[in-house]
């Protein structure tokens, strides 16, 4: 790096050196070399959008110690001056994890209504694999689906007057099959978006 490295190289090499502790010297260098070189004489925004490709350090690494098959007792060896359980990769962080999550937002919801799609959520928000913005969207599709067909139905029936039903008006049943229909298609997309995120960062993780 030289005086003249956007500032936003600069972090994301500090991050990445930070996130590659426990994982095997020679291997964690290639990575790092690699990484300095893809950024290597970009701008600020481009190197912004490359970054972007490249994913969170935090996933690099992890899958950096997955492929290398470092665990918590050989992450201590590897690392100088580190302790154990710093060098241990968290269950959250896993591949493993990320997939459980992101099935438990496409389906967790028909396997136990609503609490099924709770836990996938929070299991998203805990894993290290997607950017926050991603678990945002990720987490905010789903009622939004929920919630338009729920808006339309009360702006159809305030605008009906007197007792008799406005058969242009959804009944409450009406709502609640159109929310499922809608609901249950929806998380299921998101939840393969989400898988295929993790699954593109990951290949341009290891991408030469």
């Amino acid at each position: 790096m030289t005086e003249r490295t956007p500032q936003v190289v600069r972090s994301y090499l500090a991050e990445l050196d930070t996130a590659l502790g426990g994982v095997p010297v020679e291997l964690a260098r290639d990575i790092r070399n690699g990484v300095e070189e893809e950024l290597a004489g970009l701008d600020a925004a481009t190197a912004a959008a490359r970054i972007e490709r490249l994913g969170d350090p935090v996933f690099i690494a992890a899958e950096a110690r997955a492929g290398a098959g470092v665990g918590a007792g050989s992450a201590a060896q590897v690392t100088t001056g580190t302790d154990a359980s710093r060098a241990a990769t968290p269950i959250s962080d896993s591949r493993g994890f990320a997939v459980v999550a992101a099935l438990l937002v496409a389906l967790g919801g028909v396997v136990i209504p609503v609490l099924g799609w709770v836990v996938g959520i929070a299991m998203v928000w805990m894993s290290s694999s997607w950017r926050r913005g991603e678990k945002w969207i990720a987490t905010l599709v789903g009622p939004v689906a929920v919630a338009v067909p729920i808006l339309l139905t009360w702006l159809f029936a305030g605008g009906s007057a007197g007792d008799a039903r406005n058969p242009l008006v959804p009944s409450a049943v009406d709502t609640w099959w159109a929310t499922i229909v809608i609901l249950i298609p929806t998380n299921v997309v998101v939840g393969i978006w989400l898988l295929w995120r993790t699954r593109r960062r990951a290949v341009n993780s290891v991408r030469p």
